[in-house]
């Protein structure tokens, strides 16, 4: 069997490169699954395993990361939106 805090550690690791999915608008869900699967297994990590505790922290850590990202990423999609929107108003 595979230890939670091992999986937190992949799972919240994929979820910084995945957050630049965000950029796209509609990936950012995928990242976000990414990021909370990356809490979970780590706070499941935390409370079952002691002696991979710190595992389980990087997890946490890089999901927070993960976060972080997925939450500018998402916002700089929206910015770059508008302003292809507005391009196209002055162009038709």
């Amino acid at each position: 069997m595979v230890p939670f805090s091992l999986v937190a550690l992949i799972v919240g690791a994929l979820s910084i490169p995945c957050a630049f999915f965000a950029l796209n608008g509609g990936a950012a869900f995928f990242s976000l699954a990414l990021v909370l699967g990356g809490f979970v297994l780590g706070a499941l990590g935390l409370l079952r395993d002691r002696e991979r505790s710190g595992l389980a922290l990087v997890g946490i850590a890089c999901s927070l990361v993960g976060l972080i990202l997925t939450v500018i990423c998402f916002a700089c999609s929206g910015c770059a939106v508008c302003r292809v929107q507005a391009a196209l108003r002055v162009i038709l």
